[in-house]
C-alpha cells in the first residue's frame, strides 16, 4: 500500500472514532421535546346550575363565582355561591341588550354585547348598574384581562388585546391549533400563565400560552359536563386549584383539574 493510502485510510479510522465518541468530546444531541397536543380533564365534583341560563362569561371573584348569562331580556349578571352554585343576588340588565363577556380587572367590572357593539362596566349597587363604557366593531363573544390588557373574542379564531380605558385594539393574536385556526373561539379566562379558551358548539377547550401563543393544548370536555348544550364557561378558582366549568343551558357547574 502507497504512503499516500495509509495517510488516507488512518484519517478514516479516526474520523469513525470521533464521531463513536461523539463528535470529539462535544455533548450529545439533546433529544427534541415532542410538544404537549392533548391536554387531560379531571372532574371532581360538581353543583347544580339554573339550566336555562345562557352562560356568556363565568369567573371568580371575591369569593363567589361571577357569571354574565344572554339572550335579549334574559340577559343579567349574577353572584353564585361557589359551593352549592345558589344564587346570591342577580341584576338584570335593563339595556335590552344580549349580554356576552365578563371581566373584572383594573378596578372595573367590564361586559361585551353580542351584535350591539357596546361595552358596559356593571356597579351591582350603583343607580344604574350598567353604564356604557366603549362601542366597537364586529361581535363580542368572551373577554377576559392580562396584567396590563383586556383580551377579547368575537368568535373568529383572533384574540383582540384591548387598552383598559379606551377599548382600542392593540394588538391582534391568532390562534391556531396544528396548523389550523381555531375558529369560533368563545367564552375566556386567564390564569396568570395561559388563556383558557371554549370553542363554541364543540366539547373543546384550548389552553393558549399567553407569552406564547403558538403553543396550544386542546382538551376534550366530558359528555356529562354539558349533555344537551355547548360549554361556555371557564372560571380560574386560585384559592382551591381548580377551574369552574359550565355551558349554555347547562344543569351543572363542574370542578375540575386541567392537565
Amino acid at each position: 500500500m502507497s504512503a499516500h493510502r495509509l495517510i488516507l485510510a488512518a484519517l478514516f479510522f479516526f474520523a469513525g472514532l470521533l464521531a463513536a465518541c461523539g463528535g470529539g468530546g462535544g455533548s450529545p444531541a439533546a433529544p427534541t421535546e415532542t410538544p404537549q397536543l392533548e391536554g387531560e380533564v379531571e372532574l371532581v365534583g360538581s353543583m347544580p346550575h339554573e339550566g336555562r341560563a345562557w352562560t356568556e362569561g363565568l369567573l371568580v371573584s371575591e369569593g363567589i363565582l361571577w357569571e354574565s348569562t344572554g339572550l335579549i331580556g334574559q340577559s343579567q349578571v349574577r353572584g353564585l355561591d361557589r359551593q352549592t352554585g345558589a344564587v346570591l343576588w342577580s341584576a338584570p340588565n335593563t339595556e335590552g341588550v344580549f349580554g356576552e363577556g365578563l371581566v373584572r380587572a383594573f378596578g372595573r367590572t367590564y361586559l361585551l354585547t353580542y351584535t350591539e357593539g357596546k361595552a358596559y362596566l356593571f356597579e351591582r349597587d350603583g343607580a344604574r348598574p350598567y353604564t356604557l363604557f366603549a362601542t366597537y366593531e364586529g361581535e363580542g363573544w368572551g373577554l377576559t384581562a392580562t396584567d396590563q390588557h383586556l383580551v377579547n373574542s368575537n368568535g373568529s379564531a383572533t384574540l383582540y388585546y384591548r387598552d383598559p380605558e379606551t377599548f382600542s385594539i392593540v394588538r391582534e393574536v391568532p390562534i391556531q391549533y396544528v396548523g389550523q385556526p381555531v375558529q369560533r373561539l368563545n367564552e375566556l379566562e386567564f390564569d396568570g400563565t395561559y388563556i383558557w379558551a371554549n370553542q363554541w358548539r364543540t366539547p373543546y377547550i384550548y389552553r393558549i400560552l399567553e407569552r406564547d401563543p403558538s403553543k396550544v393544548v386542546r382538551y376534550t370536555l366530558p359528555a356529562e359536563v354539558c349533555p344537551g348544550g355547548s360549554p361556555n364557561g371557564i372560571a380560574w378558582d386560585e384559592d382551591e386549584g381548580i377551574f369552574f366549568l359550565t355551558g349554555q343551558t347547562c344543569e351543572k357547574i363542574w370542578k375540575a383539574r386541567l392537565r
